[in-house]
């Protein structure tokens, strides 16, 4: 920064202003800042839960088919869906059963097992071993019952093969939702459905978002809008910021006073292409400019700074001449605002 020890620990300390000064920039009686700003709050918030409910059910319907289908082929347990309530309280209807193998050496009554009962349609059966019995080659014969049922089950079973899938761990009302899935309607709809709202989505975000061009267009319309030369009220929040009415007229007073040095600064980095100079000093006038509302040079300063990151020399020797051509009249409302002063 240029100068004045002054206005340099100013500058400093307060910032934080500069974008604040901006937010003033809008004709009187153009538009609603309220109504606008509301509705822009609500549709952010629209978009949050939207995207956050999106997200929630992707990432539920992934964990869904990692457990369901990759995790049995690779930790080795398997899942099935309690279809009766012959296990409740426990385990009720829609819940699903995640059992591990063990060795039938390895069982005790009081477990619960899933396996094939040795009767009727050999259905698969989820209950508790009340009896049990191991012969020396390793096969089981067990009676079960139904933690809810009044009486054991009418068979006694043999499990062969040395193995059989005993409970660890049951996930409540999962099943549901997994047979809701297979109804022929709901897989219809997620066939087709799921598919078409992806391209939906997608579409609409290509549609909204705008090109550069577009941005570029955009920007130089917003610069081309008639901002006033000097706004007091900027002035006024650094007064009110600093405490001291004085200390905020002493500020604009040294900006005025160092406003020529500066535009001079700008120009000399620009004629000698030293980018990294004349980005510090259109920073810096851009701060002070903010601060002391003079709101057409901060805006002359945001095109400069938005050629310099650019790296486009003569869209910044553009900006350049358009700070220095403002400067005659910046300094003329400078200067009636410190002749009312002193009035």
């Amino acid at each position: 920064m240029n100068g004045d020890p002054a206005m340099t620990a100013s500058l400093v300390r307060h910032r934080r202003v500069s974008r604040t000064a901006t937010t003033t920039t809008a004709t009187p009686g153009s538009e609603k800042p309220g109504t606008d700003k509301n509705r822009g709050i609500g549709s952010r918030v629209v978009q949050f839960f939207v995207r956050f409910i999106a997200s929630t059910v992707m990432v539920a319907a992934i964990a869904t088919f990692l457990f369901l289908a990759v995790g049995p082929r690779i930790l080795g347990y398997q899942t099935s869906t309690m279809l009766t309530g012959s296990m409740s309280p426990l385990i009720n209807p829609g819940d699903v059963v995640v059992t591990v193998p063990v060795a039938v050496k390895d069982l005790k009554v009081g477990d619960i097992i899933t396996y094939h009962i040795p009767v009727e349609d050999q259905r698969v059966e989820t209950h508790r071993i009340i009896d049990l019995a191991v012969n020396s080659q390793g096969t089981a014969t067990v009676r079960t019952k139904g933690d809810a049922n009044n009486g054991a089950d009418p068979w006694t079973a043999t499990l062969a093969g040395g193995q059989v899938d005993r409970q660890v761990f049951t996930i409540p009302y999962l099943g549901n939702a997994i047979r809701a899935l297979r109804d022929p309607i709901v897989l219809k709809v997620l066939m087709y459905g799921a598919p078409a709202a992806l391209v939906v989505m997608l579409l609409v975000s290509i549609w909204r978002k705008k090109p550069e061009a577009d941005d570029a267009a955009v920007d130089a319309g917003a610069a081309e809008r008639a901002l006033p030369a000097f706004d007091r009220r900027p002035l006024k929040r650094l007064a009110r910021e600093m405490k001291s009415k004085e200390a905020a007229e002493k500020f604009a007073a040294a900006y005025a006073r160092l406003l020529p040095q500066r535009v001079d600064k700008i120009s000399h980095a620009l004629s000698t292409g030293n980018s990294d100079l004349a980005m510090d000093a259109v920073l810096s006038l851009k701060t002070s400019s903010s601060m002391v509302g003079a709101l057409r040079m901060e805006q002359h300063c945001v095109r400069l700074e938005r050629a310099l990151v650019m790296t486009d020399h003569s869209a910044a020797v553009q900006a350049g001449e358009e700070v220095r051509q403002h400067q005659p009249q910046l300094e003329k409302a400078l200067g009636g605002h410190t002749a009312r002063r002193a009035a």
